[in-house]
Order: structure tokens, then C-alpha cells, then sequence
């Protein structure tokens, strides 16, 4: 244990993890369907449906994993924590399914707003509390200057999503929930990134680093995704398979491995 009460890095060999492996694979094996996806334009749809249940489960069963090393007799912080980040991505395995019974069951292509988003929401907010939990436990080890870089970073996310993102979305008359959805989560996203930002600013350079920042590069990814796709349907270009869709996958699989690379440093 080191002087924060936090387990020891492990030196930790990416390349040897087979996960690691795994995970490579996998970002590529998906990078591809959907690069050749004009070699089976009528594929793509219903593939781009079934692979983010399948991806984000990935991510919610090595967040359990983290959450049963743990345990529930020693750590208890870190253990809720972990509890909240398996919920989290356990919230976002319901939105994904729900999001294909919409697609496959009731010929919905693109259903949004719909229930689904109350799990997509709802996912945000246990994991924004479990870095809320890392972030009350070591802020005490973020300098001035790193404060400063993230504080620019954060106005530089803020700065692209008023300018480019939010002009888009209201620039037509929209339904309640379509205004309600459209406000919601690019304030999660902000918030989710901001905390990420925080994270990294403290952990960078620390024993605990890898795992952060793939975790960072999870959550860039996911909210790069989210007001993207937000974009699209405001705009009408977003479709089932497009560039959006793959970057959401590429952002759960990345979650998964910090997940895992999580486990493997302490």
C-alpha cells in the first residue's frame, strides 16, 4: 500500500496481458466490418445493433471483476466505487439492448428519444459518482498547474459543443422530450469528461496511470460518440452503421480494458 492507502502498481506489461491482446483484436475486428461494411450494405444495419450489447457487456462483466477483487470486507470505499462503475456500465448494457428490441422487434431504425435513453441517463450518473469518489479522495494531490491544463481542456470541450453541437440540435422546433434529451446529455457529457480530466490530471504519472488513461481514452471516445450521433440526428445524416456507431464501440471496448488493466496493477 502506498502512502494514500491505495494498492501498489504492479508493473504491468501491456503487451504480455492477454487481454491486452484481446482487446487489440477486437478494436480492430470491429474497425473493419465497418470499413468494408459497402461490401454488405444490408448487413451493417442489423450488425451495428447487435455489437454494442455485446461490447458494453464486455465492459460491465470487467467492471465486476474489479468490483469482486475488491471484495465487500476490506476497502469499502474503493468497493463502492467499483459498485457504482458496475452499475453504470450495467445501466448502459439495458440501453443498448433495449435500443436493438426497438430495431429488430418494432422496426424502429432510429429510436430516439425512446426508454431507451432513461438507461443511457441513468448509466451516466453512477459513473460520474464513482470518479466523484476518486476525485474527493485524492484532489488533495492535484497541483495548481495540472488544475490549470484542465481547466483549459474543459473550456476547450465546452467551446466545441456550444459552438458546433448545440447551434445543430435547436436549430429546429423539437417535441418536449426531443428538448429534454437534446439538454440532458451533452450536460453529462461535459460533466463525465470534466471528471475524467480531473482524474487524469491527478493519476498521470502516478502507480495507478494506465488504467486512467485508457479509461480517459473510454470516455473521450463515448462522449465523442454521444454528440456526434446527437449531431447526426438533428442534422438527418445519422444512419445504422455509420462512423458514430463505431465509435461508441471502440469506447466500450476501451472502458473494458481499463477495466481490466485496472485489476492487473494492484
Amino acid at each position: 500500500m502506498n502512502s494514500t492507502g491505495t494498492p501498489r502498481e504492479h508493473v504491468v506489461h501491456l503487451s504480455s496481458l492477454p487481454g491486452f491482446r484481446a482487446w487489440l483484436a477486437g478494436m480492430i475486428g470491429v474497425s473493419l466490418v465497418f470499413a468494408l461494411q459497402p461490401f454488405y450494405p444490408s448487413s451493417i444495419g442489423p450488425l451495428s445493433n447487435v455489437f454494442p450489447t455485446l461490447c458494453v457487456g464486455v465492459a460491465f462483466l470487467s467492471s465486476l471483476a474489479c468490483l469482486r477483487r475488491y471484495g465487500f470486507t476490506h476497502r469499502l470505499n474503493f468497493q463502492a466505487v467499483w459498485l457504482l462503475f458496475t452499475i453504470g456500465t450495467g445501466f448502459w448494457v439495458v440501453s443498448e439492448g433495449v435500443w436493438a428490441l426497438y430495431y429488430f422487434v418494432l422496426k424502429v431504425a432510429v429510436p430516439y428519444p425512446s426508454v431507451a435513453d432513461f438507461f443511457y441517463i441513468g448509466g451516466y450518473l453512477p459513473i460520474i459518482m464513482a470518479l466523484l469518489g476518486y476525485l474527493d479522495t485524492f484532489h488533495v494531490a492535484l497541483s495548481r498547474r495540472r488544475l490549470g491544463y484542465s481547466a483549459l481542456a474543459i473550456g476547450v470541450a465546452v467551446a466545441i459543443a456550444l459552438s458546433f453541437v448545440l447551434p445543430v440540435e435547436f436549430a429546429q422546433k423539437l417535441s418536449i422530450a426531443n428538448f429534454l434529451t437534446n439538454m440532458i446529455y451533452p450536460a453529462l457529457d461535459l460533466t463525465l469528461l470534466s471528471l475524467t480530466i480531473l482524474s487524469l490530471a491527478i493519476f498521470v504519472g502516478g502507480e495507478i496511470e494506465k488504467w486512467w488513461v485508457f479509461f480517459g481514452v473510454g470516455a473521450t471516445l463515448y462522449v465523442i460518440g454521444d454528440e456526434f450521433f446527437l449531431y447526426q440526428v438533428a442534422s438527418g445524416t445519422y444512419y445504422n452503421g455509420s462512423l458514430d456507431d463505431l465509435i461508441f464501440l471502440l469506447g466500450y471496448l476501451t472502458f473494458a480494458l481499463a477495466f481490466y488493466v485496472h485489476r492487473k496493477e494492484f
